[in-house]
C-alpha cells in the first residue's frame, strides 16, 4: 500500500476516535461518514496491493515476521537441460555438499557500482562458506534488516548492475572443464521458464534463517552437433541422467545422492 493510503487510514481512525469527543449532530455525522470513507478506501486499497503482489508474498511476509532480524540470500540461477525425458544433472564440485545437482549457481553483482544501494539495505557478503576467487561478489549475502528483502528484490528485477546472463556458470561448469567441446557450443540457446522461492526457512547448515531465488532456464539444443555433445556425456562419471522420480525421492536408482535443490528445475 502506498504512502496515501496509510495517510487515508490514519486520518480516518483519528476522525473516529474524535466522534466519541463529540456531541451527537451535523458535524459528527459528517465526520464519521468522511472518515468511513477515507478506511474503506485505504482498505480496498489494501486489498488491491495484496492482490496485485500475491505471487510476492513471500517477499512482503518478512516485513510483517521478525523484520529487524537478519537473513541469508541466496539468488542464483539453474538449467533444466532435458534429454530424452531425463534432465542432465552435474556432479558437484565442492566438498560441502556431495552429490548431483543442476548446471547453474549464484548470480554476481558489481560490488563498485552497488556499494551505495546495498550499504542503504544492510548487505554485506555472506562467509558461512569460505569465499574464493570464483565466488567473490555472488549474491549469497546477508541483509540485516529482513524487512528489505522485498525492496532488494526490485533492485534484482530492475536488471542494473548485476549478472543477466546464465553462460557464465554453464561455460564453466561444461566447457571450460572439457565436458562439451567449445566449437560446439559457441553459444546457447535458452528459454526462461520460471522461478522459484522457497521464502525464510531454517536450515541446519546455517546457524541464520535463509531465503532462496532461483531462476530457470531450459536449454535449447539448436542443432545435431550439440544434440550429441550432450548425449555423449551419458557414461561421464560427472554427470548423470536421471527421471523426475529419482529427482523427487533424493537419489538415483543406483543410490547415488541428488542435492535437495534438484527438484527446481523440474516443470510446476
Amino acid at each position: 500500500m502506498n504512502a496515501k493510503g496509510k495517510i487515508n487510514f490514519f486520518i480516518g481512525v483519528i476522525g473516529f476516535v474524535s466522534c466519541i469527543f463529540l456531541s451527537n449532530g451535523e458535524v459528527q455525522g459528517t465526520i464519521f461518514k468522511i472518515s468511513l470513507g477515507l478506511v474503506i478506501a485505504s482498505c480496498i486499497e489494501f486489498i488491491v496491493f495484496i492482490f496485485e503482489n500475491k505471487k510476492r508474498w513471500k517477499l512482503l511476509w518478512p516485513k510483517i515476521w521478525k523484520p529487524n532480524t537478519s537473513v541469508r540470500l541466496t539468488v542464483a540461477y539453474l538449467f533444466r537441460i532435458e534429454v530424452n525425458g531425463k534432465y542432465m544433472l552435474i556432479k558437484r564440485h565442492k566438498n560441502d555438499f556431495t552429490g548431483f545437482q543442476p548446471v547453474g549457481g549464484a548470480y554476481k553483482y558489481f560490488k563498485e557500482e552497488n556499494s551505495a544501494n546495498f550499504d542503504k539495505l544492510g548487505i554485506t557478503p555472506c562467509n558461512h562458506v569460505p569465499r574464493d576467487g570464483a565466488t567473490e561478489n555472488d549474491l549469497r549475502i546477508l541483509i540485516k534488516n529482513r524487512k528489505k528483502i522485498l525492496e532488494f528484490f526490485k533492485w534484482f528485477d530492475s536488471r542494473e548492475n548485476r549478472e543477466i546472463d546464465p553462460w557464465r556458470e554453464f561455460c564453466e561448469e561444461l566447457i571450460e572443464s572439457g565436458l562439451l567441446p567449445s566449437n560446439v557450443f559457441k553459444h546457447i540457446k535458452y528459454t526462461y521458464v520460471g522461478q522459484h522461492q522457497e521464502g525464510i526457512l531454517r536450515n541446519e547448515d546455517y546457524p541464520i534463517d535463509q531465503f532462496r531465488h532461483a531462476d530457470i532456464f531450459e536449454l535449447r539444443l539448436e542443432n545435431d552437433a550439440q544434440k550429441n555433445a550432450i548425449k555423449g556425456l551419458e557414461k561421464n562419471p560427472n554427470i548423470a541422467f536421471v527421471t523426475s522420480e529419482e529427482i523427487k525421492k533424493g537419489a538415483t536408482n543406483n543410490g547415488v545422492r541428488i542435492l535437495p535443490h534438484t527438484f527446481k528445475i523440474l516443470p510446476k
